[in-house]
């Protein structure tokens, strides 16, 4: 189970780095910036977490990220001056839920 939900976490990564090509930001340069930052960040800690399982107390970490990426879109629309295209706010939705789903999953299998 931990290692499926890692694969999540290490996919929904992937697409947050490739969103801005995938769907077009439209010109929504710091949410393709926020997305490659968190998406590496997911890459990181999905591999780390493959490679150790002490990581308990950073383990929330991943849930919080997927959280920001699904809120992020509305949180950062006033500040790149151009609204994010239709794809890249559901894009953004659908893996940041991916990510907390598979997070808390995987700290919950870390505490326990």
């Amino acid at each position: 189970m931990a290692g499926a939900a890692a694969g999540f976490v290490l996919l929904a990564g992937l697409y947050l780095v490739m969103a801005p090509w995938i769907t077009g930001f439209g010109g929504a340069g710091v949410l393709a910036l926020s997305d490659t930052l968190v998406g590496l960040v997911l890459i990181a800690l999905a591999i780390a977490r493959t490679a150790s399982r002490r990581l308990a107390l950073i383990g929330w970490v991943v849930p919080v990220l997927g959280a920001w990426a699904a809120v992020s879109p509305w949180l950062l629309r006033q500040s790149g001056g151009t609204s994010p295209t239709t794809g890249a706010l559901v894009g953004n939705v659908v893996a940041g839920l991916v990510v907390v789903v598979a997070g808390v999953a995987l700290a919950r299998r870390v505490s326990s």
